[in-house]
């Protein structure tokens, strides 16, 4: 087995059928390092230029479902892209890695590679794709219907008033202030503006 195939192997149970082999070429276009992580809670990937010894870094989480997989994947491809063209030169978000991310994703954008309520969203969202999915609360929630049941709710679905744990610290829910909601933390009483796509666990 030569190396792409042990690539499209290692990958394959994490993306989208028939997107393996094409990501796996990129991979090795720019002889770049994947490392496919546990759950991360403060992104969903990562992309490290060349530095010393190292070559192009990806690292994604192993725990996404297979279509924000691949979206994570994508954008962090389009920072390694972009690196090459541009190096430091550029902002890491700026219209040069938008305009590199939505070549890179173009050849995905079809009912082959996402559903049709996936694909319908992801299309509006890379007419100006957004520095991370998450601020994108569409993109964000059509993903989440695809993700394995954990318990977890979304701040939006649950009521006023109700008791909430979010990172290991319990909270009440109070009132929606554009796409936040104000919410008091049990134990100190004090306030926090948390997103309404935070997922939390009722208490």
């Amino acid at each position: 087995m030569n190396r792409e195939e042990r690539i499209i192997n290692a990958i394959r149970p994490f993306v989208p059928n028939g997107t393996a082999e094409p990501l796996a070429a990129r991979i090795l276009k720019y002889r770049c390092q994947l490392t496919i992580t546990r759950d991360r809670k403060t992104k969903a990937g990562d992309y490290r230029h060349p530095w010393g010894n190292h070559g192009h870094r990806i690292s994604v989480n192993g725990s996404l479902n297979q279509y924000a997989f691949l979206i994570t994947f994508v954008h962090e491809l389009a920072h390694l892209v972009n690196w090459e063209k541009h190096r430091s030169k550029v902002s890491p978000h700026g219209k040069e890695w938008k305009q590199t991310f939505k070549e890179e994703m173009q050849p995905f954008l079809t009912e082959k590679v996402f559903p049709k309520d996936v694909l319908t969203v992801l299309q509006t969202h890379m007419k100006n794709p957004k520095s991370a999915t998450v601020r994108d609360q569409k993109l964000v929630r059509v993903l989440r219907e695809y993700d394995e049941p954990n318990g977890h709710l979304l701040l939006d679905e649950i009521p006023q008033g109700a008791e909430f744990e979010f990172s290991n610290r319990v909270f009440v829910k109070g009132e929606k202030l554009r796409k936040r909601f104000r919410c008091v933390e049990s134990s100190t009483d004090r306030v926090y503006l948390i997103s309404g796509i935070a997922e939390v666990k009722l208490c």
